[in-house]
């Protein structure tokens, strides 16, 4: 059983906020190597701000697809409002014997009303919408380009937004990771400066099955030890735990044994019970 003792610090492993424990997706994290953790974490983040990069243009391309299609509206309305007004005149002049008559005569009435949309054109209309006008002329099928484009950029927001969503997850992880390993390059520095020997896995595994029977939620009939290691809380806190040792994830129970065992050695661990499963220093 974990003995009590020593001098329990405030700061967090990390040396920042504390991340909230997650379940972690990944087959073999990386918690005992601290730059491969931090490497991933960093491309988790830099895929990411390329996920919201992607959306960010999305919605700038969308919303231009939709100002070409109300430009086109635009045009649409006034070149109706023109043709009423010009068809009204093409009639008020032919009845006055006007001029008009004269280009009704030679164009037609559709062809003098084009020809009178173009005069109020270059007269009354913004040259934004003027090239609006163009580009529905030049090109035939703009408007049903321009509207497929946009249903397909519309499309693509709620995929970008479920990516973003997933690789926030991952970010999450990662930090997680990098927390926990953290914890354990601290631990592997410690070891070393103390000169305790180096505990193999088998060990861990033997000191957890006599303490607990590799039970991370254990927690004794006498409700003063807890975890796979059974730690007492207060042995906990001096490894900066926080709350009931045996809520907490069996990668942080591992970490803050080994940080444990790095300070103390075999100590806190008798060597007449579970001790004895670890290395003699």
């Amino acid at each position: 059983m974990a003995a009590t003792g020593g001098v329990a610090f405030g700061q967090s492993d990390s040396g920042g906020e504390r991340p909230q424990p997650v379940t972690v997706q990944a087959a073999m994290p990386p918690w005992r190597n601290l730059e491969r953790a931090q490497q991933d974490l960093e491309a988790a983040i830099s895929a990411r701000d390329t996920l919201q990069a992607a959306l960010n243009r999305t919605i700038d391309e969308l919303n231009l697809e939709l100002g070409r299609l109300e430009k086109l509206d635009d045009v649409d309305t006034g070149r109706e409002l023109l043709t009423e007004e010009a068809e009204k005149l093409v009639v008020q002049e032919y009845m006055a014997g006007g001029d008009v008559e004269d280009l009704v005569f030679i164009l037609g009435v559709s062809e003098a009303t084009e020809a009178l949309w173009r005069i109020a054109l270059l007269s009354e209309v913004s040259e934004m919408v003027d090239e609006a006008i163009d580009a529905k002329e030049n090109v035939p099928g703009e408007r049903e380009r321009t509207e497929a484009r946009a249903r397909r950029l519309d499309g693509a927001i709620p995929y970008l937004n479920t990516r973003i969503a997933e690789a926030t997850r991952s970010i999450q992880e990662a930090e997680w990771v990098v927390y926990i390993a953290e914890i354990n390059d601290m631990a592997e520095r410690e070891r070393v400066e103390n000169g305790f020997i180096e505990p193999t896995e088998q060990h861990w595994y033997n000191l957890r099955f006599c303490e607990s029977t590799n039970n991370y939620r254990a927690e004794s009939a006498n409700g003063l030890f807890y975890g796979a290691y059974q730690f007492e809380p207060r042995t906990w806190r001096t490894v900066d735990g926080e709350g009931n040792p045996a809520h907490a994830p069996p990668e942080e129970q591992d970490a803050r044994a080994r940080l444990l065992y790095a300070r103390r050695g075999d100590q806190p661990w008798p060597r007449d019970f579970c001790g004895r499963w670890l290395p003699r220093n």
